[in-house]
């Protein structure tokens, strides 16, 4: 399709080829083909015809467009025949078609040419290797450079680390005296990008190879100049002046690899998440290693036969489980960005070993198999190991073991090995799980992994694999970051900076040439870490840093040990520092790290908390107590946004702290303008946490959606006195506000008030222990001393207090002066310095016996899980409280019959007396407590009753399963924490509980047939649900009935109580309605049998009833518009048996609603026992039991 070039054209040609070749000569640009040049004065495919103007490329190249052509064409050129057209018609028609041929056919060829080049260079990228020669030459002149800098600071660093490596008798130190690459640099041969991977996945391979003793590709000059590689170590042998220092040489390295990079990119900055770096094979490399005889007469030891395969098969085990294929080494460069240390742990792994089918061990005769699993991650190596089974090849272990986790990009490596006691350990199988299936859920449950040895199965092991990420304060739209909310699991980094003064701790002479130190940490008793140990020196710097799993942050204590390993005679303690874990993480919170070692010397700590929500780990009991409880009066909503496609939503509100589900209502079906009228509470652990009234629409299969929430700031609520002490604040305002959802405009209203009580700040058992150790070792102390050290520390307990009074005594006239010498501005700087101070005041805590603390009616009922015991294994256990439909704990699953929790959770006990616990074991995770399907065993009990029998200690409660010949049994401990709040009466036992009715008769009643008779029949409703239907009495104006039932009244104050009287009537039509009347639930004495006349309002008559009211707490219900209006009913039981010799009612009905005024207050004596209470709740007639103000 190209045509000759003109002569015109050569000009340009000539200027080209003349750019071309200065281009050339400044060593700057790319290859320009000159035979190309020849014939680029002119080319069809950028040419633009007319019709390339007006006409799109998809007009073009497809066959009816060619066929439309053709006859387009035949049909003119008939057309200028018919109407006389002559030659010149003919030819312009011509050229128009051939024109959009031309056109049409170059535009293919493009498309065809791009295709192929397109697919060309995948295919080239997948199979070809690319070649680095460009940054070959690059590295050889920047090594020249880089590599004097470079080896000074790798002796600098090695020299750091090795003075700190113990070694053993009779070595006293090691030091790199000399360390060159030489003076050939590295090569990269080759990289291989993969193309067809995810869209934020990039996958390369890169060749690279460092032969510094290969010349062929060097020049002359390069050969003149050349270094060898070559690191010399000295080893020092001897101590004092008896030593002597000898060379160790390595020279003559070589090494080649292939390694493969995944870089796994991200949205935000910097764009790039995590870095993998794996070797595809076992990497070659050779070394000369000289240890005696330096480098004249050195004598290279891999000369002696298997030694040098031994040195590099050991370096490829040591090596494979970090770096080979599938392992792989992972870079967070997020993490690194934002200035979290390399080995930060980012969460918890949580593996729960089941069992293993099938093992196969060693083929020898005689030989059994005693398995156990290592637990290896990454480069971090062994972290883990279950206990080891005798003798099976199907062992079970049901062990769970948690890990630390710097990267999900770790594959998680799980080692099956068989236990041998002389020989050596043998390796059964592996086998590898990806934790990156974690990222996406966090939970992968029944795993069946094959057993692999050699590319052989030699079993399956059965686990699984549970990923829990540290908690993170949320960046809010102006910048300020919400703190996470404060549990007391989590991830303690415990950093030892450096310690000063050691020889005033040591013994005498000991510290005369400086100290051997080195240090361990110890948590809980526990060591977690070994410093390294450093030479010489009294002022020692490690900046050793350990991360390790806490359950129980306000509990846990950590230790220093200073440790001295310079006498010949071993290591001795020298110093030690012992602090509470919370107490050290607030000073560093505050910036104070030094601290004073025992008996002398000082030194730096530091210590991180990142919070974990770890769930059935054992231990996790660690609780953090609540400040208090925020109170939601949850109204109703109005014009919810509506997410059905058919119907409308089926709305909840829940109460969220710091994003977590503390509380919920109830639901009500398909509304979108719902009333709860619904009383929920929150725990509250510090003032600054997000609170978030959220509404839901309740899903009956996948995840609830949000309809909208409203943010709540806890200062507003949570107040202070001048004493430090958090005081109780009622909103008397009644709140409305919009419901916002990210991304979306605001959608419906929520109305709700908010209320804020304090606990009584008293003293836990955990805090009398405490207190109680640290007396006893205070008097063992006291004992130990001489009456000259307590002379001396008498003297300077009296000094440190007279100095104190006197800076006392100067801040407040520094408060007082106004006018006068000191300037008006420092005085309100002081005053404002103590009216902070005081602010910041820490009440102390009250002291009271459990008997006290169980005096009061409101309060927190924490309890512990310690461990249960089950007819069936894949079980929960549930713990409701009072009315509440949702559990206030659920526990973990177990994985057997019997399981230990050591999990902790706290419930609100509005009044101790009263509550009930109803404890449970199902199958189902998230069952309501009307949703009796799967429940296995269960038990309902006195809160107050088990609070006294596990307050402080374990307690073991049994539960009635559905087969009694098993056993289902759970241990927990209590503790209460009083609330100071005066409970609404509307939440009291006295409002709610159960009527007992018996219908005695009717009398007078409207006739409704022609012979003056009736066949009347009585309908009972709570709330406009029917309760009860009466059997029919035919023909009579007075019947006579005697049936009883019972049904819940959630709600006396505002519970509305009727009967409806009917004419029965045979047929299809409605029955005839005689009359209705209602009774007054409020005007009743609770346990009290009155007898009622409700006078009907139809023509007449009047239907007698006797009822008796028994207060108890009634479980809400997700039935109706409301619960504490009372259309949230429990169906109600019926007795169809007749009642005879019914007695006259007791009198004083007028006191009945006297807790609407005076509050809900029993005058049951303190000192009654439980029976009393349950057989006031029996509601028996004739009870001389009365409810009566306080």
């Amino acid at each position: 399709m190209h045509r000759e070039p003109e002569p015109a054209a050569e000009p340009e040609v000539k200027e080209v080829k003349q750019k071309k070749a200065r281009t050339l000569k400044d060593g700057v640009g790319a290859w320009v083909d000159e035979l190309a040049e020849d014939f680029d004065d002119e080319d069809l495919r950028e040419r633009v015809t007319f019709l390339e103007i007006y006409l799109k490329d998809k007009f073009y190249g497809d066959w009816y467009h060619n066929s439309a052509v053709i006859f387009v064409t035949s049909f003119f050129s008939w057309l200028v025949a018919r109407f006389g057209g002559g030659l010149i018609w003919l030819v312009l028609i011509c050229a128009f078609t051939a024109t959009y041929y031309r056109t049409s056919i170059i535009r293919v060829r493009n498309r065809v040419r791009d295709d192929i080049a397109r697919e060309a260079a995948l295919v080239k990228l997948e199979t070809d290797a690319e070649t680095m020669e460009w940054l070959n030459s690059f590295l050889v002149k920047f090594w020249a450079i880089y590599l004097p800098s470079l080896n000074d600071m790798v002796i600098q660093i090695a020299n750091q680390t090795l003075s700190g490596t113990p070694t053993p008798t009779p070595i006293d130190g090691l030091t790199l005296s000399r360390f060159t690459l030489g003076s050939k640099p590295p090569r990269i041969d080759l990289v291989r990008t993969y193309p067809k991977t995810q869209d934020d996945v990039v996958v390369m391979d890169w060749g690279f190879s460092f032969v510094p003793n290969d010349v062929a590709d060097l020049t002359s000059r390069q050969l003149k100049n050349k270094i060898n590689p070559l690191v010399e170590l000295q080893v020092r042998v001897g101590k004092g002046v008896i030593s002597k220092n000898l060379p160790v040489l390595v020279q003559d390295m070589a090494f080649k690899g292939l390694i493969q990079v995944k870089i796994k990119l991200i949205t935000t900055f910097p764009h790039i998440s995590t870095v993998n770096i794996s070797f595809l094979r076992p990497p070659y490399f050779d070394f000369a290693l000289k240890p005696i005889g330096g480098e004249t007469l050195g004598f290279d030891i891999n000369f002696i036969p298997g030694l040098d395969g031994f040195i590099k098969s050991m370096v490829h085990e040591n090596l494979g489980p970090m770096l080979y294929d599938p392992n792989t080494l992972a870079i967070n460069v997020e993490q690194l960005l934002a200035g979290n240390p390399a080995d930060a742990a980012i969460g918890v792994l949580a593996v729960t070993l089941y069992n293993g089918r099938n093992l196969r061990g060693s083929d020898a005769i005689g030989n059994t198999v005693d398995p156990y699993v290592k637990l290896i991650l990454g480069s971090q190596g062994e972290l883990a190991r279950t206990s080891i089974k005798s003798d099976t090849s199907n062992p079970r272990w049901n062990e769970t073991k948690f890990i630390l986790v710097r990267s999900l990009a770790d594959p998680l490596l799980m080692e099956v090995v068989d236990f041998n006691d002389v020989r050596k350990d043998k390796t059964i199988g592996e086998v590898t799980f990806p934790l990156e299936k974690l990222d996406s859920d966090p939970e992968a449950e029944n795993q069946i992994g094959k057993v692999i040895r050699n590319g052989k199965e030699r079993g399956d092991l059965i686990f699984d694999a549970r990923f829990f990420p540290i908690l993170t304060g949320k960046t809010l739209d102006d910048g300020t970051v919400e703190p996470p909310p404060q549990i007391s699991t989590g991830i303690v980094r415990f950093t030892l900076h450096q310690c000063k003064d050691l020889d005033k701790a040591a013994r005498k002479g000991f510290a005369s040439g400086g100290l051997n130190p080195f240090a361990k940490y110890y948590l809980d008793g526990k060591l977690i870490h070994t410093t390294r140990l450093l030479k010489r020196t009294n002022d020692p710097v490690w900046d050793e840093a350990k991360e390790e799993l806490t359950t129980n942050r306000m509990s846990a204590v950590l230790s220093v040990v200073i440790h001295d390993d310079k006498d010949l005679s071993g290591s001795s303690e020298i110093a030690s520092y012992k602090v509470k874990l919370n107490d050290l993480i607030n000073d560093t919170e505050q910036g104070k790290d030094w601290f004073n070692l025992t008996p002398g010397g000082k030194v730096r700590l530091s210590a991180q908390w990142k919070p974990v929500a770890v769930k059935g780990i054992s231990g996790s009991g660690g609780y953090v107590t609540p400040i208090g409880v925020m109170r939601f009066h949850v109204k109703n909503a109005v014009d919810l946004r509506n997410l059905e496609t058919v119907g409308k939503v089926d709305p909840y509100v829940r109460a969220l702290v710091n994003n977590y589900q503390k509380n919920r209502t109830v639901t009500i079906h398909g509304e979108l303008n719902p009333e709860w009228d619904e009383v929920i509470y929150a725990t509250i652990t510090a003032p600054n946490e997000k609170i978030v009234l959220e509404v839901m629409d309740a899903e009956s299969s996948g995840k609830d959606r949000s309809l909208g929430a409203v943010e709540l700031k806890g200062e507003n609520f949570i107040k202070k006195n001048e004493k430090g002490e958090y005081v109780e604040y009622i909103d008397p305002v009644e709140h409305s506000a919009l419901l916002t959802m990210a991304g979306r405009s605001p959608k419906g209203t929520l109305f709700y008030t908010a209320s804020f009580f304090p606990i009584l700040n008293i003293m836990d058992p955990d805090d009398i222990a405490e207190e109680e150790r640290i007396k006893k070792e205070a008097e063992e102390a006291e004992a130990k001393l001489t009456p000259d050290e307590r002379k001396k520390r008498d003297e300077e307990a009296a000094k440190k207090a007279a100095e104190e009074a006197k800076k006392a005594a100067k801040t407040a006239d520094s408060a007082v002066l106004v006018n006068g010498d000191q300037p008006n501005g420092e005085a309100a700087a002081a005053a404002s310095a103590a009216a902070s101070e005081a602010k910041d005041a820490t009440p102390e805590k009250l002291r009271l016996q459990p008997e006290e603390v169980m005096k009061y009616d409101s309060g927190l009922l924490v309890f512990k899980l310690l461990e249960g015991q089950f007819s069936k294994s894949e079980v929960y256990v549930q713990l409701f409280f009072d009315d509440f439909l949702y559990p206030s704990y659920v526990s973990g699953r177990t994985h057997g019959k019997k399981a230990r929790f050591e999990e902790v959770g706290d419930s609100l006990i509005r009044e101790l007396e009263w509550s009930k616990i109803h404890i449970r074991v199902t199958t189902k995770e998230n069952a309501m407590r009307d949703d009796t399907e799967g429940v296995i065993a269960a038990t309902t009990g006195a809160t107050l009753a088990h609070l006294k029998q596990g307050y402080g200690k374990s307690a073991t409660i049994k539960l009635q399963g559905k087969e009694p010949e098993y056993s289902n049994e759970i241990s927990l401990n209590f503790k209460y924490i009083p609330l100071i709040m005066a409970l609404d009466p509307i939440e009291s036992h006295l409002n709610q509980g159960f009527l007992k009715v018996t219908l005695v008769d009717a009398t007078n009643l409207p006739a409704a047939d022609r012979r003056g008779k009736s066949d009347p029949y009585c309908v009972f409703e709570v709330n406009g649900q029917k309760v009860f239907k009466s059997r029919v009495e035919k023909k009579t104006l007075n019947p006579s009935y005697n049936e009883s039932f019972e049904c819940s009244i959630p709600s006396r104050s505002k519970g509305l109580f009727e009967v409806h009287v009917f004419d029965w009537d045979m047929g299809p039509q409605d029955d005839d309605f005689l009359g209705k009347g209602a009774i007054d639930v409020k005007a009743l004495e609770p346990l009290q049998t009155s007898e009622q006349i409700i006078d009907l309002d139809g023509k007449s008559g009047q239907v007698r009833v006797l009822v008796q009211f028994k207060p108890e707490y009634v479980m809400r219900a997700t039935v109706g518009t409301a619960a504490l209006s009372g259309t949230l009913a429990v169906p109600g039981k019926v007795f169809n048996a007749p009642i005879k010799g019914v007695g006259a009612a007791a009198g004083g009905l007028a006191k009945g609603a006297s807790f609407l005024k005076h509050g809900f207050k029993s005058s049951k004596d303190r000192n009654g026992t439980l029976d009393d209470a349950a057989s006031m709740r029996s509601g028996m007639t004739g009870s001389k039991k009365s409810i009566k103000s306080k």
